[in-house]
């Protein structure tokens, strides 16, 4: 729809480039996915490889040719594509590039307005990161490897839901547009170099505030809160019979009205436990177990919604399985339906905006999609569109 006619060559072996390519391809793009000869890109598509629903995220919505760009041949033909597209996102080396006539001084020869975007680790310094080592190179992880009760013995982790390199797909995607743009407007496409560690690197704001106003004592200790991190005395997680909820009675208006909402239990009326905010966050502990006895018999339905009644900061914190129930994102389509090969349907993620043009069309959501097969496309694009006969078209 909003980007219907525009082709986009995708040559990158990494997540964030394929979620970049794949969110164009949710906006209308016809996304060409360049895939190497033999096992295909890093993440498996084969049923027992636990990459297989992140392929499936990243790559639904593309068309999948087999190609080696490193041969004669499939050089040749990049270029044949390349000629006809409006984008390129890749994740090559620059003498790669410019072998291939992709010099990153000089528009591309045979198609000046091709915008291109590579997505590196670091930029072009030849170091070789995983998602993983990147996330810590770029100091990132200080939030995600804190607070832990034993540094010494906790090796520091990844986030378990690859949320930098996705993130950072959605920044890319970003970047591609304004190409696109650029191009449209002066004929030429620009080079943009996206690098993973840039992206990282500027989410660090609170770090940064810290360590600007004075702050040096940085560590991964956790302080002995019986494995729950407590905000000052301003945010307690409490159980419900159905789950959990979290509740945020900050200002002491809101305390009242939330300790009003249980009943004005004795102990409220105990000033050396919750008299102040300096008394809560020293009694927390204690407190949490007390206000669990009135949630305990209460849906976290109920709970929330009496808080948010009550104007006090209150919301359930949902499961997966509460998202996949959500009326909100159903009444809003924003689940995809994954189409799989063994006949299963999954839902999937869809993007996280509705766009609705002022004709009336509107963007697909809630749609039935499905991941491409490796090389399927390999007739339709060099066979019918590059009218090439039927060679080895992995080179």
């Amino acid at each position: 729809m909003l980007l219907e006619g525009v082709r986009v060559i995708e040559w990158s072996d990494r997540l964030a480039g394929a979620f970049c390519a794949r969110i164009l391809a949710d906006l209308g793009a016809e996304v060409i996915k360049i895939e190497p000869p033999g096992d295909g890109v890093l993440l498996s598509r084969e049923p027992e490889s636990v990459g297989t629903l992140l392929f499936a995220y990243a790559n639904h919505g593309k068309r999948s040719v087999a190609l080696d760009p490193g041969t004669a041949l499939g050089a040749k033909l990049l270029r044949r594509l390349l000629d006809g597209a409006a984008l390129l996102i890749h994740s090559q080396p620059p003498s790669v590039m410019a072998d291939l006539g992709l010099a990153e001084a000089a528009p591309y020869a045979g198609n000046p307005a091709l915008a291109v975007v590579s997505v590196t680790a670091s930029g072009h310094d030849a170091r070789v990161d995983t998602d993983l080592t990147l996330t810590h190179r770029a100091g990132y992880a200080y939030h995600q490897a804190r607070p832990v009760t034993d540094p010494q013995t906790t090796p520091p982790l990844g986030g378990a839901d690859r949320e930098a390199p996705l993130a950072a797909g959605v920044a890319v995607a970003a970047a591609a547009l304004w190409g696109l743009l650029v191009a449209e407007q002066t004929g030429i496409g620009p080079r943009i170099d996206c690098a993973q560690l840039d992206f990282m690197a500027h989410l660090l704001i609170d770090p940064l505030a810290d360590y600007n106003r004075g702050e040096r004592d940085f560590g991964r200790n956790r302080h002995d809160l019986r494995g729950t991190e407590i905000a000052g005395g301003l945010v307690w997680i409490l159980p419900c019979a159905d789950g959990l909820v979290m509740v945020s009675p900050r200002e002491q208006h809101q305390w009242d009205r939330w300790v009003g909402l249980l009943g004005d239990p004795a102990w409220a009326e105990d000033r050396t436990i919750c008299g102040d905010r300096e008394a809560r966050t020293e009694h927390w502990a204690r407190l949490q177990d007390e206000m669990s006895v009135w949630t305990r018999v209460r849906s976290r339905r109920e709970v929330s919604s009496l808080a948010q009644a009550a104007k006090v900061a209150c919301f359930p914190i949902s499961s997966p399985r509460d998202l996949l129930e959500n009326e909100q994102l159903a009444h809003r389509a924003f689940f995809d339906t994954l189409q799989t090969s063994a006949g299963d349907d999954l839902a999937m993620p869809g993007l996280p905006f509705a766009v609705r043009t002022s004709s009336g069309r509107e963007l697909p959501r809630g749609r039935c999609v499905q991941v491409p097969a490796f090389g399927e496309a390999n007739h339709a694009v060099f066979g019918g569109l590059l009218a090439v006969s039927e060679p080895d078209h992995a080179g």
